[in-house]
This record gives structure tokens, sequence and C-alpha cells, in this order.
């Protein structure tokens, strides 16, 4: 987008040197975008990358609305300028939760393949943009930390970061007329480029929690931004968010899903019974798996003692059970899950599958065994990737527990859980708590952001694109599609994508659509650029960033109907 002491989210290399120290481990923030650590890319002479594009900094106001304080803080952007032609429209990509100068060289110079904002800019001579979050990367109203007060967090809000691109965006001039613009702002960049939004289309693009900001920026600012496209964008915020991991076993086969609801079922009793013995031999086996490696090798796992897998709680033991998840909404079922699959439904291609699981056909002994299995098999902990950014996490942490919600916990109710239910909605507000205390709210505000309409949004000039999952077995997952317009869930009203373009201006004429495209078998946010020349940055299951590492055809479907309906909207601005 997944959660814990909420403070960062912990690779599992970490977590694993952690259990070797018997340690607390944190539980897994809800991950939103498809980002996963992004790097800067090491750029060799052969790459023939364009001139790096300097980082620009705007000064805007810390409370844009009761201005108890007159306060800003220094936001940060980029520019590529390569294509734009007096007149052309604004193309701004926005970065959402995370430190946006690593998207930099993936979207605003292609590198290593091509970028939806930049191809829209090449196509209709248009100024490209690159956005960053307030209170992510360099755009910092306060410092962010342990220490960082709840009287400077409530100025991270859903109307606060929105504000900010309409500040933006006024702060240009119009043609001929410098003065137009409302706010004084002494850069000359601003002033370079005549492209206020009441004389200029302002086009938004964003994939996932950017998804979401799109699509309300044209329902909140139509006079700022004249279209949109949102990519998975959960817009139905939710404190409950059990739908993620039904999404995943939906996309499971059968005989998968069975074993993994067995033997998650058959941990859970365990450890909420009162035989301490079989609880201390359950948690020393479940930490064992994680720590050992593939073909028996417990290198790993030496400092594990039995006394120390006791002290470690409930919830931890458990969720290793869902380690195999960690990367399936980036890469899907076939490349995340289904080799975990293949060796639990094997015992480790010792014998042919069976189509009921091993569980209802050996008994539950056997189905456990092997599920450990091929946790060291797969040796999850050993995969590699970059530290994770403490001021993201936290950010990200502050906005999901005081607007968001999207707690991902387990549902002791639904007969198909592969979540443990020890991952309850208590235990993720009381990681809020913990980490905030004073000043948040006493659960997430989700109405702040269902008041633009929520799964019955109907904005005009918006295409949302989203990733299929599970509707057929086997298949890759989107599970934020659950919190989208084309949400199946039963709570959900079940609107289906129409390709049909609206007319300008004008909502989808049915309540029961939207204007849009659902990608068959596909991932989380899966179009917003394409790698067409592999790169180290792309070689590992934590370094996706807003790009599907599934298929190049989501890039050039949703593209291709973005410009379709770009080419009816862009003649009718102004009229």
């Amino acid at each position: 987008m997944v959660i814990g002491s909420l403070l960062t989210l912990l690779s599992l290399a970490a977590l694993a040197q952690a259990y070797s120290l018997g340690a607390q481990i944190p539980l897994r923030p809800p991950k939103i975008s498809a980002r996963q650590n992004l790097v800067q890319p090491e750029i060799s002479s052969q790459d023939h990358l364009p001139s790096v594009n300097a980082a620009e900094f705007i000064s805007i106001p810390i409370d844009h609305f009761t201005r108890e304080s007159v306060a800003t803080f220094q936001n940060r952007y980029w520019v590529n300028a390569t294509y734009w032609k007096e007149g052309g429209p604004v193309f701004l990509f926005d970065s959402g939760e995370q430190d946006a100068e690593p998207l930099l060289p993936y979207y605003l110079q292609e590198f290593h393949g091509l970028s939806a904002v930049m191809r829209l800019s090449k196509r209709y001579g248009g100024l490209a943009i690159l956005w960053e979050h307030r209170f992510y990367g360099q755009s910092l109203p306060f410092p962010v930390n342990k220490n960082t007060t709840a009287n400077q967090w409530r100025f991270l809000n859903t109307e606060q970061a929105l504000e900010d691109i309409v500040y933006f965006a006024n702060a240009f001039p119009v043609k001929g007329n410098s003065s137009h613009s409302s706010i004084s702002n002494t850069s000359s960049l601003l002033q370079k480029f005549a492209i206020h939004p009441s004389k200029t289309p302002w086009v938004m693009l964003g994939g996932s929690y950017p998804g979401i900001r799109s699509a309300i920026m044209r329902i909140r600012n139509p006079a700022t931004i004249f279209a949109s496209w949102a990519s998975s964008a959960p817009v139905q915020a939710q404190v409950d968010m059990s739908s993620y991991y039904k999404a995943a076993e939906r996309s499971l086969t059968r005989n998968c899903s069975a074993d993994w609801v067995a033997v998650t079922r058959h941990v859970d009793n365990t450890l909420k019974g009162d035989n301490e013995t079989a609880i201390s031999n359950m948690k020393f086996d479940l930490l064992k798996a994680r720590l050992s490696g593939p073909g028996g090798n417990a290198t790993g796992a030496a400092g594990l003692t039995v006394q120390k897998a006791k002290n470690t709680s409930n919830v931890d033991a458990a969720s290793v059970l869902m380690d195999p998840l960690d990367f399936y909404q980036y890469y899907g079922f076939a490349s995340s899950i289904l080799p975990f699959c293949n060796i639990l439904e094997t015992r480790n291609r010792t014998s042919d599958p069976v189509e009921t699981g091993l569980v209802a056909q050996f008994g539950i002994d056997v189905g456990f065994k092997s599920f450990l299995t091929a946790i060291s098999e797969i040796d999850y902990d050993s995969i590699p990737g970059n530290a994770d950014d403490p001021v993201q996490d936290r950010s990200w942490m502050w906005q999901y527990c005081s607007e968001y919600g999207f707690y991902q916990r387990g549902d002791p109710n639904n007969a198909l859980s592969i979540e443990t239910s020890f991952l309850s909605l208590n235990l993720f507000q009381e990681q809020c708590n913990q980490t905030f205390g004073k000043g948040l709210p006493a659960s997430p505000q989700v109405q702040n952001v269902n008041r633009y309409g929520g799964w019955n949004m109907n904005p005009s000039n918006v295409m949302f694109s989203n990733g299929e999952f599970g509707m057929i077995f086997f298949t890759s997952v989107d599970p934020w599609r659950t919190m989208g317009l084309a949400s199946i869930e039963s709570n959900s009203p079940k609107r289906t994508p129409s390709p049909i373009i609206p007319t300008c201006n004008k909502p989808p004429p049915s309540s029961s659509t939207f204007f849009g495209i659902t990608y068959a078998n596909m991932v989380h946010v899966s179009d917003m650029r394409v790698l067409l020349t592999p790169d180290a940055n792309h070689s590992d299951f934590k370094t996706v960033g807003f790009y599907s590492p599934v298929s190049q055809e989501p890039f050039f479907a949703g593209l291709g109907l973005f410009q379709l309906a770009l080419d009816e909207w862009l003649p009718c601005f102004g009229k």
C-alpha cells in the first residue's frame, strides 16, 4: 500500500535479525503505493540520459485555511519542458507518500523506458511536472521523527496536501500578465511559464494513493485540475480492510488456498490455546522456518532458542505465515506466490500435488510441515532490498492512522482467511496510539476522504484504471481494487468500467459504470510507466516503483485510452 509497532516498515532481513536477538517485531504498515524503495539508478555513459533536471522549490503556507500561523515551508518539484509549446497543457505527476527524487530519472527523463507523463507531454506539447507531497522527501514543514508533535502532525492531512497543488498552480502567471498570480513568489521558473490554470489545462496523473488525490482534485478543484488519470486508486477509505487478503486468497490455486486456510487456522488455534509446550514449539518452528534457507540450511536460525521463541508475541509468530504475501500486490500470484505454492503442494518436489490439498489428504501435521519447508526454501528474508525511509514510513503511518485506515486485519469470521486473526483492528489502533499518542483521533477519520464520494464518486474528465484480481484462479492481483471503483466486495456498489469516453465536463451518465479500463490478470499500478531495458533497479521484489514487472501491455492500453479521452476533452477547455 501489512502492519506493527508501526514505526517503520522493516525489511524481511531486518525482521530476521531482530528475531535472532529475541526482539518483538513491528507489524506491517498498510502498503499502498507500488513503489517499494525505488532508488536512483546507476547511470553509465551508454545510457544517454537527458541532463538532470534541477529540483525547484516553492514556498507554501503550512496552514492554508485557519492561518493560525503565517509560517511557510519549501515544497520540492521538478519540471521537464522538453516538449513544451506555448499554450500546451500541464501534466502533473504526483509522487504521493514517498521521496519523489528517485522517480525523476524514470518519469521526467524516461530512463530505460517510457512514462505516461512524458508521452502525454510529447503528444500535446505539454509541460511535465513531478510533484513531491508535503511531509515527504525534502518537502518538510517540520522535521519528521519520533519527536514530531501532534501540533505539527495535524498539518499532514488530505485537505492541506491537496490545497498545496492549488496554491502551486496559482503561482504561475497568465500569459502577458505576470501580476495575475495571486501569490508572491520569487522563483524565476514560476515566472518563465505562463501556465496559470485559468488559461492552461492542468492534467493530473497518479497511481494508488496519488490516484486518490488525482480523482479528488478534479472533484474538489475543477478550476485547477481539468482532467485526471487515476490508476489503481482506492478511493473508498475504510478502517477495516480485511478485503486486502481476501483478494489474495481468490487468486490462489484451490489446493494452495485450502492448505493455507487450514494451516492459518491451526496456528491461530494452537497459539490461543493453553498448552504452553505446544505454543512454544510452534513459535520455534515458525521462526526457524523464516530464518532458515534452502536445502535445509538452518545456519540463520543458529541463535534461536525455544525460550526466545516463547517470548515472541503470538502475532509476530503467526505473521510468519504471511511472508509469501509480501510482494504479491506488485508481482501477482504467478511470480510471487506460485513458487511457494508449488513447493508446499509437492512437499518440496517429492510428490505430485493433490487437487484437494495436503491437509485434506494427509492431515494438518503434513500440511504444516510442508508449509514451513516452503517458507525456508523460498528464503524470503534473504530477498535483497534497500533500507526503508523512516520519514516516509512515519508520515504514511500518520496518514493511515488519522484518516485513511486501510487496516489489513485478519477476519476470524471468514472461512477462507489466509491471514492470522491476531492481526486485529484493535491491534492496529493500539500501534497507532502507541506511536503518536495525544492528538491522534480515536479512529481514522475516513469521512474526510469519503466526502468526495468514495465508491460512488462520478467525476467528469477522469479515467480510472485497475488491475484484475482473482476473478479466475491463478491470476495476478491488485488487492487495492477492493477499495476502488471496480470493487466487487459485498458492501460495494459493484460498478463496472466502460471505455466509452464521456462528454467533456460531464460525468458518465450511468451511476453503475465509470469511465476507465480494467487490465486482465494485472497487478497494482501497472500502467504509469513501462520498462523497456532491464536495469539493476528492477532485479528484485523490492524495487518496483509504479511499474508492472508482469507485462508491458497495461501501459500502452491505458495511455492509448487516456489519449483518446484527451483528444475529446482538451478542445473544450475554457468553453
